[in-house]
């Protein structure tokens, strides 16, 4: 379905800067929002409501949400049901990045899903697990390969 190709440059991305002041964590998530309107998305989303976002990509609303460029991550009850329900409805949720030993398993791979950190410090989620990482690599930084859609 729609869900399954969605790609970065096509998606309505999503992200909560929380109560994060400083000027590092300002810079990580300014400059985190710049790389992904530089790289090319339909538009960005915030709503202040980290169970609504999740439920919103669940639904097919938006489709990719983040948070955890800075201090700023959600507490275990925002995560909570937004997780249920989006897992339910096909979508994936990790960690933004490894912010803990608890953020991965055994043979060092992140966690996703029903085995996802609720006391992590990031989260990402979304309709499927190629936009997952795409966002994920524009996010971070982590990509020097340009044109990837």
């Amino acid at each position: 379905g729609e869900k399954a190709g969605k790609t970065l440059s096509k998606a309505v991305v999503c992200f909560e800067f929380g109560y994060a002041r400083t000027q590092d964590g300002i810079d990580n998530m300014v400059n985190a929002v710049r790389r992904l309107l530089e790289h090319g998305v339909r538009t960005t989303r915030t709503l202040g409501s980290g169970v609504l976002d999740l439920c919103y990509v669940a639904c097919g609303r938006m489709d990719v949400v983040y948070t955890g460029m800075a201090e700023e991550g959600w507490k275990p009850w925002d995560y909570c049901a937004g997780l249920v329900v989006a897992v339910e409805a096909g979508c994936t949720m990790s960690h933004l990045k490894l912010d803990g030993e608890n953020d991965f398993d055994a043979d060092g791979t992140m966690k996703e899903n029903w085995q996802y950190n609720l006391y992590s410090r990031s989260m990402i989620c979304g309709v499927n697990p190629i936009l997952v990482e795409q966002c994920r690599d524009v996010v971070l930084n982590a990509s020097s390969k340009k044109g990837f859609v």
